[in-house]
């Protein structure tokens, strides 16, 4: 009989260890590794935008000087959105009397802010980003618009639009707000139920600051004391940032 010739044993390499496919498991390990630190340098990157308070310029309205049942809101505007701005951890409102004498200088006799002058207000005062606000009349109320502008051209600004009555529209500060704080990646604001004040309801004041700081009558300032003591039993926090704690003793910081 023929002895057949046996063949060499061969022994087979487990598919998990070939050259190739050791290659393609490390190209996976090292791609999983990327995505987990892009998404923690993301994640870390986000958590620092909303770590760092934004400065916040507040200027007055822009509205028709004509329309004298309109010109109140010019300040009124910017009274209710400097009080819910106050509660968010991140943002840094710039108090309206520093800001004012910019706003006198760049909104000119027209009282009339375009972007290129909001912009310039918020780099004297070195703030990132500026409230240039609109009211303007409609048949049922008032058409509003916001508009965040930033200081560098570089950035794109955001806008927030409603329109309605007037205590309507400014009961929306908070969401304009938020919308802001959600584009910058930002906490937004934690709102309590009958925490803001209606527009109507804050006339007075805005019409006292006109009178503080001559936006559209003429100034006649320091003489807003009965309004300021008022207003520190009921918001101080409001209080020091509308009034100058130069004209008003009261409100320069304790020692």
């Amino acid at each position: 009989m023929l002895n057949y010739l046996k063949r060499p044993h061969r022994r087979r390499i487990p598919a998990f260890a070939h050259p190739n496919a050791l290659i393609a498991a490390s190209i996976i390990v090292m791609v999983i590794f990327q995505s987990a630190c892009f998404f923690n340098r993301k994640h870390k990157t986000a958590e620092a935008v909303a770590a760092a308070p934004v400065r916040l310029v507040l200027l007055p309205f822009n509205v028709p000087q004509a329309n004298k049942d309109l010109r109140w809101t010019a300040l009124a505007a910017p009274i209710l959105m400097a009080k819910a701005g106050a509660k968010s951890a991140n943002l840094e409102i710039i108090p309206l009397w520093q800001t004012m004498p910019y706003a006198l200088e760049n909104g000119g006799a027209s009282r009339t802010f375009t972007q290129e002058s909001a912009a310039n207000v918020a780099n004297w005062l070195s703030a990132k980003w500026v409230v240039l606000g609109e009211m303007t009349p409609t048949k049922r109320g008032v058409l509003m618009v916001i508009d965040f502008i930033p200081s560098r051209s570089t950035m794109v600004p955001f806008r927030y639009m409603r329109s309605g009555r007037v205590d309507t529209v400014a009961a929306h500060f908070y969401d304009a707000y938020n919308q802001f704080l959600r584009y910058l990646v930002a906490k937004p604001i934690q709102r309590s139920r009958g925490d803001q004040p209606t527009m109507t309801s804050v006339r007075g004041l805005a019409e006292t600051l006109d009178s503080e700081y001559g936006w559209f009558v003429e100034a006649d300032p320091g003489k807003a004391t009965d309004a300021l003591t008022e207003l520190m039993h009921s918001d101080e926090i409001l209080a020091r940032s509308l009034f100058s704690p130069v004209l008003y003793p009261n409100l320069a910081p304790k020692k």
